[in-house]
This record gives C-alpha cells, structure tokens and sequence, in this order.
C-alpha cells in the first residue's frame, strides 16, 4: 500500500490517510463513563452532604448555638458533634454502595473501569503490517484487524473477510440483546484486494462519504467509489457497532468510521440520573412545611417575648433587659431545631441500605443486587413496567415444534435449501436461530444439509443445487426467496412471514390455514410459512441474467421486479412452528402483575412477527385481544387505527415498529393519539426499536403522567437507557452481557423475581420506610414540642427543659435502636418465627397482589398523615408536660418540692418511654431481640442519670430523691395509657383498612 489509499467525506469534513504515517486524527477511541474516582469521591461527596438541605439547616443551626445572642448552649455549638457523626455515617454508607458497585464489575466479568476498557488491544495497521495497539490509540481512518472471540473496538466499516464471499459474523447481544450471529459482509471490492495477505500491497484510492455521528441503529447512510468507477452504497450489512463480538470468523479487516464517544452504541447510553422515590421526595416537600411551621412557632415565641417583656419591664426584680425580637427568633430558632430531625436523612439512608443489604442475602432471589438501596420502597409503588423481550422474557434459544405441511418431502427441501447458514469444519454457522432449528429438524427426518460452496452450489443428501438468485430476509420483506437449479430444473423456494406468503400463493385452503396458525399463535409459536414452484428454464435464464445486471448496477427497482416474477403464483408447501423458550414462571409473573392494575409493555430490537408469537406465549396477548399492528409510517394508516378508533374501549393489543415510533414522536398530534390508544391498551409491543427509542417511551409516559411510577428491566446494553430512564431500572444478570445489571438500580438474575421483587420487598419497605418517617417526626415532636409549651409559664423567654448534653443523646441512643430494627426486620407475614437476616423461603405477600394495590394506591405516608402524626407529637408532649408540671407542688421527702431540673428529667424520661413504647403500634412482629433493644433504650437513659447526675446536674437535682416521690410512678402511668390509646387507635384504623380491602376485592371479583 502506498501514498494515500483510503479517503473519508463526513459531510463538509475530508479526511486523507496515508499508509505511511500514524496520525491522530478526529475522535480518538478513549471513552469515559466515571463520575467518581477513588481520588475524587472524598471531595465529592463531602460536597453532596453539605449542599443536603437538612445538613445546611443543621449548620445554621451550630452558627445560632455560636453566637451569644442565640446560644443557649454557652457559645458551644453542640449541634455538630451529631451532625459529623449523621455526615460520617452517609458518606461510609455511600462508599460502601461504592465499593459494592466496584466489586459487581468484576463479579460480573466486566472491565473494572474505563481505564481497562480504553487499554484493550487490538491490532491497527501502521508502517505496512498490523501491529498491537490500544484502543484509545485509535482514531477515525484507522485500519485494524479482529480475530475471532475478540470484541469490535469501534463503529467500522468491514473492508474484507476470513470467509468467501466476505461473509463475517457477530454477536450483537451489546447493541440488540440477540445472543444469535448476525451475518454482515465485506465492501465486495475489496474482499479479495484488501485481504490480510494482499492489504500491504494495496495501491488504490478509495472514497467513502457517509452520515455525521448519530444515534441511530440498524443504519448507515453512505457510499464509496474506488478510482475511475461509480459510487456504490454503503449497506447495513458491511457495518459493525461497537461492543459486537466477531465469531466464526478467523478474522476480519475493518476501517474505523466512529471511535470512542462518537460510537453509536455511547450515543445511545445515557448519564445515569439521580433517581429519588416518591417517598423521598413527599419527605423532602414535608421538611419544608415543617420549616414554615417552625419559622411561625419561633415568631410567635419571640413576638410573645417582646411584649411580655415590655409589659414587666418594670418589674426591677425580674432583672428584664430590652430585647431585640429578631436575634429572639434565632435564639427560638436553636431551641427548637429539632423540630426537624438530625438523624432524619441518615436513619433513612441506613434503613434503606440495610433493607439492600437483606435482598442481596436473600436466598430465594439469588445474585440480587441492590445498586441504588435509596429507590427500595419504590418497587411498592410502580404503575408501569416495560420489559425488554429476548433474554428478559425468553431464553432466546429455539425448538422446532412442528411442520404442517402438504408435501412434507418437498417442505423440507425447502428449509434445507432457503437459509443462509454455512458449514464450517463440520460445524453450522448461521445468524438465524430459527434456520439452526430448522436443519436440525431435517437432519433427524434424514434431510441433511452439508454445506454450500464457492460457486453457491447447495449440497444435500449428496445432491448438488445451483443457487442462481437470493433475495435475503428482511425486517420490510419479511420474506427470503431463492432460485435454484436442480439437473434441468429451475425451482423457486420461499419462506417467510404467514400472511405475505399466503398472498403470494395460489391456494384455496385459507381458512384451515389461517385456524392452523391461529392455533400456533395462540401457544406462542414463531411461525413461518413455505412455499416453491417450478418455473420455465428459458425464463429462469432471461431472469438470471437479469439479476446479474441489476446487482452490478446496483438497480433496486429492477431487483424489486425480479423478485416479483419470482413469487407470482405460487405453491403453498406448508407452515413451520417453532418455540422460543420462555424463561421460567414468565407468564405466571405476568399474570401476578397484571392482577396488581400494572400495564405490562414489551419494548424490543426483535421483528413484529416474532414479538407477537412471544406475546401470545407469555400470556400478554389474550386470543379475545383486538390486535392493532402499525409496522411502517403511514400517516393514513396511524390515523385510522389512532384517530378513527380513539373511544374504542375492547381489549386491545397496539403492536407498533421502531419506524412508526419515530414518526408518531415527532407529530404532536399523533403522539396526543399514541398516548391515549396505548393508555387505553391491554398490551403494547413496540418492535424493532433503538436504545434511544426504548428510552424515548418510557420518557413519553413519564412525561404525560408525572404522578405514575415506571420500572424498567432488560438484560441487554441496549436495555440500559431506559433503565436508567425509568423510576426504578431493574438488570438482568444474563447471557446478554453485564451492562443492564451494572447500570440498574437493582439486578436480579431472571424475570420471575420481579414477583418477589415487587409484592415483598416493594411493599414491606414502602410500608415500613413510610412509617419510620413519620415515626421520625412523630418522636421529635413529643421531644421538642414541651419547650414551646413550658415558654408559655416563662414568658417564652428562651428557659430550656433539659439538660443540653443529655439532650444530644435523644436521636442517637435513646430512640434511634428501636425504629431501625422495625424498618429492617418487620413482616405482615412472618416468614420466619424468629429474626432472620438472610430470607430463606417465600412470603405470603408474593401471591397477594390486592395487598401491592391497597398499599400503592393507599399510601400510608400523606401529608395529611404527616400533620396527623406530627400533632398527635405536639399533642402528647402537651400533656407530658403539662402532668409533670402538676405534679410540681406536690410535697416530697422532707417538705421539699420537684424542682425544675427534675421537671425536666421527668418530662424527658417521660417521652422517651412513649416513644419507644410507640414502635409496638404499628409493629406486626416483635422478636424477642427487637422487645429486648425496646426496654434496654428506656432503661439505659435512667443508667445514665445515675452515672452522670453529680458531674452534670446542679446540686438541687438528687435522681434517688425523686425516685423516692410517687411522681414519676404517675408520670408513667399517665404515658402508659396515651400509649395505649394511640394502640387502640391504631388497631381500630387497621380494622377499617381491612375491612375496605376485603369489600374492594369483592367488588373486582
């Protein structure tokens, strides 16, 4: 090779490469995926904590305790010692989730960053061989070479071939989620010009001008033209996407067109976005409120001050002092901080997290993962699940069923000559599972295919057939038909798509056949009909030449002709049936969905045809469904089946092409139309689609109905950009790759753990994780609501009730046990008699999907419920107080009255016995671990008060003195029986839920 010889046009840009040099030119191949190094997550997430609305709250709060004026903890800013230990707490959790993403990447036989990916090899053509290289080495207009098993480095263009004919094949399970070899072919000019034996002496320029990047699979637009000769097409087939796997082809020479993040498949990744739950969110919305709230109790406190204080100014032996009423309102500000909890964000992270680390040692979902443990309670609150088809909802591995055929000789014969699999060593080699399950049918009926040669001369059962004319299956023809010559005779064999066929033939049976595949539809079998006919050799001849012509001149009308001749008339043979194996409990899993009120759609790279079969097999598709197919854009089409039947209310099932989709998105109107059929819709399908278009769905509903919950599951990196789309993304950790499951929010490792997924994890954490908030808040409102009380008796003059250490201890070691052990281990169904970490066996909630309804429809977290729970805290703080306070002037042990240290004490010993004892309300399960942890968190604050009250409390406070007086025996009466009302108001509102569900299920039934 020498001077220049390969010359690429995108668009306006010209790029000229010479065989001599190693020139870095436009995209280079490196890629970048991280948002956080090891380096960077420090800082980073340091960052994320402090710019946390709660923490910045809590900050301004530390500054209110430093300044005098505000402080009433001496100028010591005690806020903070919780809040490192609340920020701490995060970022270990963080970097655990971190660190447990990291390990995944190598579990799942991954590369462990983009660091390892960028340096892969390969080998690149410079100074007239190929040497070894990096793939970030390479650039756009390199030319490289791939051997066999080795992954494709970037988009290229296939110059030549191991195999004759340049025939090439992949694995495409990155790109479509297909596990089967998708044939491709080399620019026929150069397959033999630019093999790996003859590429150093190649001399001759060549021009390609194609499309600027775009995100667009299954096509290329372009051309090319060698020196002195017309531009020929750029084809589909000669193209190769990134990430595809070159198999049962020693190797292949390919030119790079799109390196690095210009590849289509990174066109189509989208950056993970941050995913909060509705939960999450309500929670956010009610801190807020909260805040007005405290805001209005702080101006009313201060206000209050004011002018109380200007009224008993007077008074000289009050010692009052003028006061400013804002620096009052930051000084009501510290005192009552905690009306929003510290330890809100970081128990919930931790309940969360914990709840994550459960389903990954649950032994029932085996290899689960919890990627994003923050999105747990979610998966009790879907509305919409869109799952991707092969390696989701099959196996992606085909069985011949059966052949119903009027010449079965002759039927064979046909799917022994009409496929475009190859022999080699002894071994077949084929893009199509369906043709692999074909040959081998025929082979155990002795009909044995051995092989074609270089002269496309078919040889079965020793027989040799001349193979004159192919017109390939396509996605628009959905058929293959070929010509071939047996002896003298001129034979026309077709397979293809039913209904097509079915008009190609002269047959008069159609209605047996139409029931016929009517039955095989109906058990979910892929089905292809066959057809053949004898055809005049002198007009085999004239068509032949004709054909040879057309392919020269690149004529597609003149083909289009041929292909018609060819298919006129002719002779039906038969229908073949054949099973694309579902993965396990699929339809069951379905069913169970679908009897929750979740939409269940299929979004799939697969053909129409082939989705519809797998619809009917997995149960989404009904034989009553009306079917609706719109295949390719046709505005009068869409219309008729969008607009014209818009109020039609039957069971619908809307099947819908990549195409159309494309189409129907841009249109504002006919996306208005789209939204509404497919809302109206039993089922939809939407076949043939990109990644960027199964994102654009989920986006669609999302966007239109803001209040549904979507999820999102796939195995496939085509899968990943609606996982990432989605509220909740699920991976499957299958045959198609690692990509979805490390870019999943949860990965598990087949459908049928949805199931378990949704109806007991998504419930019991929804469940639970909204009432830890709400417990949360309740708490902290008994705690901090006597202080506004108590300032009613001192002129809101900022006097606090409790001791200011002992204080710091009320979120973090008195009341903070408990609520988490609920949050991890609680359960409607006890699946176990005792606490269990690792889940052995399966709950009753998995087969209970009204339950999934009642608590998705029904949320127990409401901002109604909030206020409820959060007055019922300000409520029975009122009454704490207020009895201990009575119980002040009641003599005790030598005439000497509670003072106000021991009011506080009491108060507080009081609360924290409520609200521990609350946790036993809304409970279903108390182990012995959990009652135990309950007592110990009550006793341990009266331990602590025998071990500090000398060194912390003044010398009026005697603890043995007021356990002496019958106060606190009453004060614990008193809470005993708010604790039991708040029981028995509980169990009453269960009694009502239950009773409404039970009328509920009737009424469906």
């Amino acid at each position: 090779m020498s001077n220049q010889y390969l010359q690429i046009n995108e668009k306006i840009e010209t790029l000229i490469i010479p065989d001599d040099m190693n020139m870095k030119r436009g995209q280079s191949n490196m890629i970048s995926t991280m948002q956080t190094s090891w380096i960077t997550f420090l800082p980073y997430n340091l960052i994320k904590q402090l710019l946390q609305p709660s923490n910045i709250y809590f900050i301004i709060i530390g500054i209110l305790q430093i300044i005098p004026a505000t402080s009433y903890t001496g100028g010591v800013p005690v806020v903070y010692g919780p809040l490192i230990i609340v920020m701490f707490i995060s970022m270990i959790k963080d970097a655990l989730e971190e660190y447990q993403r990291y390990l995944q990447t190598i579990t799942l036989n991954r590369y462990k960053s983009d660091q390892e990916e960028n340096n892969r090899k390969t080998k690149r053509f410079i100074n007239y061989k190929f040497e070894t290289s990096q793939w970030d080495e390479l650039h756009q207009g390199d030319v490289i070479c791939v051997q066999e098993n080795q992954t494709i480095p970037s988009d290229i263009l296939i110059l030549s071939t191991s195999l004759e004919g340049g025939i090439a094949y992949v694995e495409t399970k990155q790109i479509d989620g297909e596990t089967n070899l998708k044939q491709k072919y080399s620019i026929p000019e150069l397959q033999t010009s630019f093999s790996l034996m003859n590429c150093s002496k190649y001399n001759q320029q060549v021009t390609f001008n194609y499309e600027k990047k775009n995100p667009m699979l299954y096509k290329i637009t372009g051309s090319y033209f060698l020196s002195n000769s017309q531009a020929s097409p750029i084809q589909y087939g000669n193209f190769i996407e990134r990430g595809c796997i070159l198999q049962n082809t020693k190797w292949i020479i390919g030119l790079c067109i799109y390196t690095g993040m210009d590849c289509k498949i990174m066109l189509n990744c989208t950056k993970q976005r941050v995913k909060r739950s509705r939960l999450e969110n309500d929670m956010r919305l009610s801190i807020i409120t909260i805040a007005f709230c405290l805001f209005a109790f702080c101006l009313f406190a201060s206000t209050y001050e004011y002018f109380w204080t200007k009224k008993n100014i007077s008074y000289d032996y009050l010692g009052l002092k003028p006061e400013n009423m804002f620096i009052d309102i930051g000084l009501w500000f510290s005192l009552l901080s905690y009306f929003i909890p510290i330890s809100l964000m970081v128990n919930v992270e931790l309940v969360k997290f914990g709840q994550g680390k459960i389903l990954q040692a649950d032994k029932v979902i085996i290899n689960s993962k919890a990627n994003q443990s923050n999105l747990i309670e979610q998966l009790g609150e879907i509305d919409f699940v869109f799952t991707d088809k092969t390696g989701t909802l099959t196996q992606n591995k085909m069985i011949f069923k059966e052949l119903d055929a009027t010449n079965k000789q002759e039927a064979l014969l046909c799917l022994s000559l009409c496929h475009s699999v190859i022999k080699s060593d002894d071994k077949l080699i084929g893009s199509s599972p369906d043709e692999l399950a074909f040959l081998d049918y025929c082979k155990t009926l002795g009909i044995q295919y051995q092989g074609i040669d270089n002269q496309a001369i078919l040889t079965v059962n020793n027989k040799q057939f001349k193979r004159h004319i192919i017109f390939d299956f396509s996605s628009e023809k959905k058929r293959m038909t070929i010509l071939v010559q047996y002896q003298t005779d001129y034979i026309v064999y077709c397979k293809g798509a039913d209904e097509l066929i079915l008009e190609l033939t002269n047959t008069k049976d159609n209605i047996q056949i139409k029931e016929q595949l009517r039955t095989y539809a109906v058990s979910g079998y892929r089905t292809l009909m066959l057809a053949k006919k004898l055809i005049d050799p002198s007009i085999a001849v004239d068509l032949i030449a004709k054909f040879k012509m057309a392919e020269e001149y690149n004529d597609p009308k003149m083909l289009d002709q041929i292909q018609s001749i060819l298919e006129k008339d002719l002779q039906y043979l038969g229908i073949t049936a054949v099973e694309d194996l579902l993965a396990d409990e699929v339809a069951l899993t379905i069913q169970t969905l679908r009897q929750a009120n979740i939409k269940t759609w299929v979004l799939t790279g697969d053909k129409v045809e082939t989705s519809i079969s797998i619809g009917y097999s997995c149960g989404l598709i009904k034989e009553t469904d009306q079917m609706q197919i719109i295949s390719d854009f046709n505005r009068q089409v869409i219309e008729d089946v969008f607009l014209q039947y818009i109020n039609d209310q039957n069971n619908i099932a809307l099947v819908i092409s990549g195409v159309a989709l494309a189409h129907m998105l841009e249109d504002r109107q006919l996306k208005q139309a789209l939204l509404k059929k497919a809302m109206q819709s039993r089922v939809v399908i939407v076949a043939r689609v990109s990644p960027k278009q199964k994102q654009q769905v989920v986006q669609l509903i999302q966007e239109a109905y803001p209040h549904v919950r979507t999820l999102a599951i796939g195995d496939g990196a085509n899968d990943v950009s609606m996982i990432t789309e989605a509220n909740v993304g699920i991976g499957i950790q299958g045959l198609e790759g690692s990509q979805a499951a490390r870019a999943a929010d949860f990965s598990i490792y087949e459908f049928k753990y949805l199931r378990r997924l949704l109806f007991y994890y998504g419930v019991e954490c929804s469940r639970r994780n909204a009432l830890t908030i709400l417990y949360i808040f309740y708490k902290n409102q008994v705690f901090i609501s006597p202080y506004f009380w108590f300032g009613i008796f001192n002129g809101f003059s900022g006097q606090y009730l409790y001791d200011q250490w002992m204080q710091q201890l009320f979120n973090t070691v008195f009341a903070s046990l408990p609520q988490i052990l609920y949050a991890l281990f609680d359960e409607m169904y006890p699946s176990n008699d005792y606490l269990q970490w690792s889940k052995t066996t399966h709950n009753q909630l998995e087969s209970k999907p009204k339950t999934y309804i009642q608590y998705r429809d029904n949320p127990l977290f409401t901002f109604k419920k909030f206020w409820i729970w959060v007055f019922t805290g300000m409520t029975q703080g009122f009454i704490i107080l207020m009895f201990c306070l009575a119980l002040d002037s009641q003599n005790m042990v030598q005439g000497k009255t509670i003072s106000l240290i021991e009011t506080g004490v009491l108060v507080y010993g009081c609360t924290i016995l409520l609200v521990n004892l609350k946790i036993f309300t809304f409970t279903y399960t108390n182990y012995n671990i959990t009652v135990f942890v309950i007592c110990l968190s009550i006793l341990i604050y009266w331990i602590c008060l025998i071990l500090v009250q000398n060194d912390e409390f003044s010398d009026s406070f005697d603890f043995y003195r007021l356990l002496k007086s019958p106060q606190p025996y009453l004060a614990i009466i008193l809470t005993f029986n708010l604790f039991l009302i708040d029981l028995a108001v509980e169990r009453h509102q269960e009694f009502q839920t239950n009773e409404r569900t039970i009328e509920n299920s009737i009424e469906m039934t």
